[in-house]
């Protein structure tokens, strides 16, 4: 199961996000008007591709229903962890010197501290 919306073959197809669950169809929808389809047990219309929805219970549980906004709402906040992670992992592999080139190129994750500590230097050869 995906929690990231679009990837891969089964992931989460009632997301609570009103651009997802109101159809496009150049009808202007008060805030009320939209409760029909947040209610509704069809699929999203449109799919927000990439969006990451809350996930799973303790036990690893999904229930994939709008009106249960605990698993199925995607949040910037809960969006913002995965891009970091995946910016911070990426890096630009350049083919001609074999060394990567970062994709921060303005540091923006430079505050964050690593995962892991700094090795220490390895030890002097030993010299009898």
């Amino acid at each position: 199961m995906s929690y990231v919306v679009g990837f891969g073959s089964h992931y989460p197809k009632h997301v609570h996000h009103r651009g997802a669950s109101i159809p496009k169809n150049n009808v202007k929808y008060s805030c009320k008007g939209g409760w029909k389809w947040r209610n509704t047990s069809n699929p999203n219309p449109n799919t927000i591709v990439g969006a990451m929805v809350a996930g799973p219970d303790k036990f690893d549980g999904f229930h994939d229903v709008r009106t249960n906004y605990n698993y199925t709402r995607p949040t910037l906040a809960g969006n913002a962890g995965l891009v970091a992670a995946l910016v911070a992992l990426s890096a630009h592999h350049d083919a001609k010197t074999t060394s990567a080139t970062v994709i921060d190129k303005n540091t923006i994750f430079s505050a964050i501290p690593p995962m892991f500590p700094t090795p220490p230097p390895p030890p002097a050869p030993w010299k009898p």
